[in-house]
């Protein structure tokens, strides 16, 4: 049990279009399972809803719970004392040339993982820009359920969003093409990335645009 979580803002937002009988169900299942990890017993829209923000109640509870656990052991551990505070360690004797050849050989070990690390992902890099495979990333994307989920409630348009998202990868996709970056997305997180900043930016104004109602007044 806890006594407080987090109600995030995209929460509220994906809330708006719902008919406020059903919004009010949704709410409770939001405050009783975020507080007392009660499973809520909700169907179709409702259900939909709530899976979409249930990752991120379920992200804050471990986040919680780790922290319990944290100042748990913070208290139990700690410094051992001395057996006897005013006996002082002895020192060992230093040796310069052996200290100085341990120096060198660490920083030559990190300089040589370092150099390593960087090369492979160097080369990790230019094999994924020798090619852009757009359908590869729209697959890639609409097989990842957490991250559809996500865009979803980012998107402000709700469960409606779902199904618009393939219109949408294929709109994104064609804009990276006109524009000449195939090769800024190297891989899936660069292309999540690039998304929600074209949405963000291009594809939201483009739906509104298109849903706007154009009144005719008659003669």
């Amino acid at each position: 049990m806890r006594d407080s979580f987090v109600f995030y803002r995209s929460f509220f937002e994906a809330l708006q279009d719902v008919p406020i009988e059903e919004r009010a169900c949704i709410y409770d299942a939001i405050c009783a399972y975020s507080l007392n990890d009660i499973e809520p017993k909700l169907t179709g829209m409702q259900l939909a809803i709530f899976k979409l923000i249930r990752p991120n109640i379920d992200s804050n509870k471990r986040k919680y719970e780790n922290g319990k656990k944290g100042a748990s052991f913070g208290k139990k551990g700690g410094r051992p004392k001395k057996d006897n505070p005013s006996q002082t360690p002895t020192k060992p004797q230093d040796n310069p040339s052996q200290t100085r050849n341990v120096d060198v050989d660490d920083n030559v070990d990190d300089d040589v993982d370092a150099n390593n690390t960087l090369s492979k992902e160097e080369s990790v890099r230019e094999e994924a820009n020798k090619s852009f495979n757009s359908q590869s990333i729209k697959e890639q994307l609409l097989s990842d359920e957490t991250w559809k989920e996500s865009v979803c409630m980012q998107s402000t348009l709700g469960v409606s969003f779902i199904s618009m998202l393939p219109d949408q990868l294929d709109k994104f996709i064609a804009y990276i093409v006109s524009i000449g970056e195939e090769r800024s997305i190297s891989n899936i997180s660069d292309a999540k990335r690039r998304f929600t900043y074209w949405w963000q930016n291009h594809g939201r104004k483009e739906v509104q645009d298109e849903n706007k109602q154009v009144y005719i007044v008659p003669n």
